[in-house]
């Protein structure tokens, strides 16, 4: 039976890492981290109810480990596939670690005003570009709007890395912040005292592990 992966973690977890979807989850050591996972026959569906208990399994997992790396929603491998996907990525797995560790990631979406797109710039991922560097690239290369201006000014001395999206398909335009734990509470002060000074204004969300931080190594 292949294994449904939630996460790959620089450590194991301080407490037992408890049920998955439907049966326990082992942490296993491959490669340079440890890989969060339950057997499974299939991968379940895309519906409201497993997501959000995917998201509750990775949240319990991320408040246990100092660093988390979500894995993508139905994510379904057997041992050698997994360990395929992690050869030969010590060095990028050390990166992505060390950019989310202890930190926490909060969310801004901004509500839809009309259906023209906003235009962005596309960095095409070369071979020898590792999936950290290049979020750092394509998060410098998009440069949100002027509505976002005032929550990155007021909140710029608590933010460890920024990334935007613009908003495509059914999904809004969305601005992540990566932020210190310790800092969390500071945060959302400083937030809560921004001013609305439109009435299409973003909202905030989290904090959540990190998923928008993280390159996709299991694809």
């Amino acid at each position: 039976m292949a294994w449904y992966v939630f996460a790959l973690l620089d450590a194991p977890p301080l407490r037992r890492a408890g049920k998955g979807l439907s049966g326990p989850i082992a942490v296993r050591e491959m490669a340079a981290c440890y890989v969060a996972a339950e057997r499974r026959a299939d991968v379940p569906p895309v519906e409201l109810g497993a997501l959000k208990k995917h998201h509750v399994v990775v949240a319990r997992l991320w408040k246990h480990v100092p660093a988390i790396l979500p894995v993508r929603f139905g994510t379904l491998l057997d041992s050698t596939e997994i360990a395929d996907a992690l050869d030969g990525k010590d060095e990028e797995l050390a990166e992505a670690f060390d950019l989310v560790r202890g930190r926490a990631q909060f969310s801004w979406r901004a509500p839809r005003r009309d259906r023209r797109r906003t235009s962005a710039t596309i960095i095409q991922r070369p071979d020898t570009m590792s999936g950290t560097e290049y979020l750092c690239r394509a998060a410098r290369a998009i440069t949100p709007p002027p509505r976002f201006s005032s929550i990155r000014r007021r909140l710029a001395p608590f933010i460890s890395a920024e990334r935007y999206e613009p908003s495509r398909s059914a999904l809004p335009e969305t601005l992540y912040h990566l932020v210190e734990r310790k800092s969390i509470d500071a945060y959302l002060s400083a937030a809560s005292q921004i001013p609305s000074s439109s009435s299409v204004v973003p909202t905030l969300s989290g904090p959540f592990p990190p998923y928008a931080f993280v390159p996709e190594l299991l694809g």
